[in-house]
C-alpha cells in the first residue's frame, strides 16, 4: 500500500514538472528565448573576416580553397568546427614564401606580411 501512493506521487510530480515546462515554453517563454538567446546565436554564425598582406594583391585560400586577392573582406557562415578549431587562411603571392596562418572566429580582421624570397644565383 506503501508503495502505491509513492508510486502515484512520483507520477503526479511527473505531470506537475511537465505542464510548469510547458507553461515555461509558451508564448512568453519563446519569445524571452527569441530574444536572449537566438539573437546572439544569429550574430555568431553570421561573421566576417578582412585579410589584408604587404604587399597586396597576394592569393588569399580558407580551407584550401581559393577565396580571391587580399585586400579581401569574406562572410562566412560558422559551423561547430569553426567555433572549437577555428581555421586557416594561407596566402600566396609569387617571388614570396608563402604565409599560413591559424585564424579563430572571434578575428575579424588579420595581416599577414609576406617575405621575398632570395633570388639564386
Amino acid at each position: 500500500m506503501i508503495k502505491v501512493i509513492f508510486g502515484d506521487f512520483a507520477v503526479r510530480r511527473s505531470v506537475l514538472l511537465a505542464l510548469m515546462l510547458a507553461s515555461l515554453l509558451s508564448a512568453g517563454g519563446c519569445t524571452w528565448w527569441d530574444k536572449n538567446v537566438t539573437q546572439k546565436v544569429k550574430s555568431i554564425t553570421n561573421r566576417q573576416i578582412t585579410v589584408s598582406t604587404d604587399p597586396p594583391g597576394a592569393d588569399v585560400f580558407v580551407g584550401d580553397v581559393y577565396q580571391g586577392k587580399s585586400p579581401l573582406t569574406l562572410k562566412y557562415k560558422v559551423g561547430v568546427k569553426d567555433m572549437i578549431d577555428g581555421f586557416i587562411v594561407v596566402v600566396h603571392k609569387k617571388g614570396y614564401s608563402p604565409v599560413r596562418r591559424e585564424v579563430s572566429i572571434q578575428m575579424d580582421s588579420v595581416f599577414l606580411r609576406l617575405i621575398r624570397k632570395k633570388r639564386r644565383n
